[in-house]
């Protein structure tokens, strides 16, 4: 009887040792359940961070690169008009806008315009001269799908901004054609032309009878009459100047290089930059080539029919109707002020003639006549049509901000 009362008192008091350690293990289990609970909601808000944070800076390359592409177009449409700056808003209604993987539009992006970096910026200017920087920007609603869940809000927009220029150009070391167009008023950036009439990008050969006098009768000092446009102090100062054989051309004499001077814009013999004096590469006489290069570049354009500038919107003109650009020449501009210096003072651009066929040059130019060519406006490097124009006449279009 001892015996088994002892048995069970020891199993009592094993009950009793045991029973603190089960209720321990119990809590040890509850406080192992709110900890994992704890981490799975720190891991979702982590994991909806990763994801929509993630999507976010995708949404934001995307807005940016359309943002970036699209003030580069409207940029490149500017020319000064207000008809320029309906251009730019179409170029950034046309550029390509698709976000979120490339499965939404863009939709209602703002464009503003300014003469400098710093403003003001304006939606519709007019007049639009000066009109020179484009500024597109564009906000889209990105869904959250994982943050909701930490925090209220279930949208967020993000927004990109790109500002583009016509950034003047002082030097070009390739891209110019060997012609100059003569012009005594050094103000840019059409340094006294006037976009519609007919200058001289080579002059006819000069002589020193016939009546000539450069001061008093400057027309009589050439053996053909030269193009329409040019001012009678352009005139003087050719007469004066260059002497009876420089007629305005400059660089090569191979006429391999000429032809890839004019065709393709390239052999350029030296860098001319604002300020360079051009005399020492002036040459001799006209090169009887050269005028079947000239409707060689004409020629490579889809309109070879209108002769007049016009602009985007004036039908039957050639910038209304279509035109690939390749009739548009780039040229020097230059004032002759002595007979050992003439300096480059700007650039611009001129419309060759064409007469529907192949040989508007070969046909009308003979010998030493002049060769003439409209003059279109500023250059504006990589448009198919002139530019804004800034202090030196050429521009080329660059993101900014």
């Amino acid at each position: 009887m001892r015996r088994e009362s002892a048995e069970i008192q020891n199993i009592v008091t094993m009950r009793r040792r045991y029973r603190p350690r089960a209720s321990r293990n119990r809590r040890e289990r509850g406080f192992v359940l709110i900890t994992m609970t704890a981490a799975v909601i720190a891991l979702v808000a982590v994991l909806g961070l990763a994801v929509d944070v993630g999507r976010m800076f995708i949404a934001k390359n995307e807005t940016q690169a359309y943002c970036d592409a699209a003030a580069l177009a409207a940029a490149l449409a500017l020319d000064g008009t207000t008809t320029g700056i309906t251009n730019a808003n179409t170029a950034v209604t046309n550029s390509t806008n698709s976000w979120n993987l490339d499965s939404a539009k863009i939709s209602s992006p703002t464009v503003t315009f300014a003469t400098a970096i710093g403003g003001p910026w304006v939606a519709s200017p007019n007049p639009a001269t000066g009109y020179i920087y484009a500024r597109v920007s564009a906000t889209v609603p990105l869904s959250l799908y994982f943050l909701p869940v930490v925090v209220s809000q279930t949208t967020q927009n993000v927004t990109s901004t790109a500002t583009a220029g016509q950034i003047d150009i002082t030097s070009f070391p390739q891209g110019l054609s060997p012609y100059t167009a003569v012009s005594t008023n050094t103000t840019g950036p059409n340094f006294g032309l006037v976009v519609g009439q007919s200058y001289d990008i080579q002059w006819p050969n000069g002589t020193s009878g016939g009546g000539c006098n450069p001061t008093t009768n400057p027309d009589a000092c050439f053996i053909k009459p030269p193009c329409s446009g040019d001012s009678t102090a352009s005139k003087s100062a050719v007469a004066t100047y260059w002497g009876s054989s420089i007629s305005g051309y400059w660089g090569s004499s191979s006429n391999s290089t000429i032809q890839q001077e004019i065709v393709d814009l390239n052999n350029q013999v030296q860098t001319l930059s604002v300020g360079t004096n051009i005399v020492p590469v002036l040459t001799n006489g006209n090169k009887a080539a050269e005028a079947g290069y000239l409707d060689d570049r004409v020629n490579q354009d889809v309109n070879i029919t209108d002769n007049t500038v016009g602009t985007s919107t004036t039908s039957g003109t050639y910038l209304g109707d279509l035109h690939n650009g390749r009739r548009l020449l780039p040229v020097p501009i230059v004032d002759p002020t002595s007979a050992s210096s003439t300096t480059a003072i700007g650039y611009g651009q001129f419309l060759l003639l064409a007469n529907g066929t192949s040989d508007y040059y070969k046909k009308n130019q003979h010998g030493n006549d002049p060769y003439c060519a409209i003059y279109a406006g500023p250059y504006n490097v990589g448009s198919i049509s002139p530019g804004a124009g800034g202090s030196t006449g050429a521009s080329r279009v660059k993101l900014v901000q």
